[in-house]
């Protein structure tokens, strides 16, 4: 019988304590995999998802991390709203003389969908035509998108300006407000919301002012949209946002009175502001996703934004793993406790074979009588401890990928991270080895012990 047949003889023989060792190692093995599984797809959603946007324009007053969280990542509110004319600036060339941009996508948001808060954002159909993703458009898994263009939305604005105008001077007579047409009442949705409501090609939603559960929300049926096209997944936020033509938003009821950027005349009173005439390049955006010509360009775009009023120049590829810096320290924090935990047990381990060892006595003097060296006895104690923390660091490594299969759509729900259980890591193999050589070590101490058990003094059986 070779060495490690009489360490797994030795505990089948102690059934429970050998279970409940193997169990606080596994918790402890599982909760440091968690956190690695977290930390890890949660970086790699974060740099993902910035793929495609090279720049993003913002209000002047909120943070850049503000700005791009909400813009790229849908979280939290839109810090504030920008003029149009930026937009139009932007397109026509007029920033600076090394600021030239492919394209200037114009973004609105602040409505939702459905009690999961999906994000509606209002754009133009530049989003499918010109913002590409990994060097490719955006593709549909059904359907395709809708159109609405730059063209149009300028009218829109013009005609919301003079409508508007009229209505703050009592000029008469006061021109139409634009109506909806059938074409602009169609939308495209991530994978995710057409996953999680059940939606497909010809299904109807309607965007809901702010979110399910906060004061004065309302839904808005005469923006009900019919959904023309699915993207594909994209394992990104682009999975939980819905796209509408620009026109919807500025359209919908109840957001006539935050459609404008009007900055308050010094000496002014802000009540002034009301009875101003507004203008077409004064329509409010939430951001502008610009997409610059020179590889430098978002560097220069901030410089050249640096002296403007009316909004700001994000650079995603810095502010992002500035963030997950940040992020990543929290995980380090939760990585330190996780290998405490691992200690813990690891000593576990070391009392539990520790305190066998008075018991064991007259079977290691039968074993040493019978030829068995002190070598031999150490290597089977702590062979008797890997082989603990051997097995209980692959049980937490399964009961976390298992964990994450049944828990996906809640984590994704709660956190906007997709968990891929089936992805395993190099790192979870050294860690199992890295457990496994903890708990052997933790075996050293039981193990001198039982190998300096005297022979003669324990051979007689104890009665």
């Amino acid at each position: 019988m070779n060495l490690w047949s009489i360490s797994f003889r030795n505990l089948n023989i102690r059934k429970v304590s050998s279970t409940l060792t193997t169990l606080s190692i596994a918790v402890a093995a599982g909760l440091y995999a968690a956190i690695m599984i977290m930390a890890e797809q949660t970086r790699q959603r974060f740099e993902g998802s910035i793929s495609g946007y090279q720049a993003v324009v913002g209000p002047k007053d909120a943070s850049q991390l503000e700005v791009v969280l909400n813009a790229i990542l849908n979280v939290g509110d839109a810090p504030g709203l920008i003029p149009l004319g930026v937009c139009k600036d932007l397109r026509e060339g007029r920033v600076g003389r090394r600021s030239a941009v492919r394209h200037a996508i114009p973004q609105a948001r602040g409505d939702s969908i459905s009690k999961y808060s999906f994000p509606v954002v209002g754009t133009i159909d530049e989003m499918f035509g010109k913002f590409e993703r990994g060097g490719q458009l955006l593709q549909f898994e059904q359907g395709g998108p809708w159109s609405f263009t730059w063209d149009e939305l300028w009218v829109v604005a013009e005609q919301l300006a003079a409508h508007e105008s009229a209505k703050r001077t009592k000029a008469q007579p006061i021109p139409p407000k634009p109506s909806f047409q059938p074409s602009w009442k169609q939308a495209v949705v991530g994978s995710r919301v057409a996953r999680t409501l059940g939606l497909s090609v010809g299904s109807e939603i309607v965007p809901v002012h702010g979110k399910y559960g906060e004061f004065d929300f309302h839904e808005h049926p005469e923006a009900t949209c019919r959904v023309v096209g699915i993207l594909a997944p994209t394992n990104s936020p682009l999975d939980t946002t819905v796209f509408l033509p620009l026109a919807t938003h500025l359209l919908v009821d109840g957001h006539e009175g935050g459609l404008f950027k009007v900055e308050v005349p010094r000496g002014k009173n802000p009540d002034a502001v009301k009875e101003m005439p507004v203008r077409a390049d004064q329509i409010g955006l939430t951001a502008i996703i610009v997409d610059p010509v020179d590889h430098m360009g978002a560097q220069f775009l901030r410089l050249e934004f640096g002296t403007r009023p009316d909004a700001q120049v994000c650079w995603p590829g810095n502010v992002i793993p500035r963030f997950l810096q940040q992020v990543g320290n929290a995980a380090d924090a939760l990585t330190v406790i996780a290998w405490l935990v691992l200690v813990v047990a690891a000593i576990a381990i070391a009392v539990a074979i520790y305190n066998t060892m008075n018991e064991r006595r007259r079977e290691i003097a039968i074993m040493r009588s019978l030829g068995a060296r002190r070598l031999q006895i150490s290597a089977i104690i702590v062979g008797e401890a890997a082989m603990l923390s051997f097995v209980g660091s692959v049980v937490g490594v399964i009961a976390c990928h298992v964990a994450c299969l049944l828990l996906q759509g809640l984590v994704e729900d709660m956190t906007g991270v997709y968990l891929d259980w089936a992805v395993f890591s190099l790192r979870e193999l050294w860690l199992v080895l890295g457990v496994t050589l903890l708990g052997a070590l933790a075996g050293l101490l039981p193990a001198v012990k039982g190998s300096f058990t005297q022979v003669a003094d324990n051979l007689a059986p104890n009665y």
